[in-house]
């Protein structure tokens, strides 16, 4: 069996991440409580365009540039 390479595991990373943002980590969140975000896209106060804006500046950021 081929072992998985680098970017197979940071798309995996991403996919958990997603996972946590929209769910697991909302289960316990009083703030943002599970569903919240999908609401909150259903009302259009964001978009999902917003939001990935929002994480790709972020990780720039992260990651030392802009």
């Amino acid at each position: 069996m081929a072992k998985k390479s680098r970017r197979a595991h940071i798309r995996d990373t991403i996919s958990d991440l997603v996972g946590s943002f929209l769910y697991y980590g909302r289960k316990e969140d009083e703030d943002l409580p599970l569903g919240a975000i999908e609401a909150s896209i259903e009302a259009g106060e964001i978009t999902t365009d917003d939001i990935v804006d929002c994480f790709r500046t972020e990780l720039v950021k992260g990651l030392g540039g802009e």
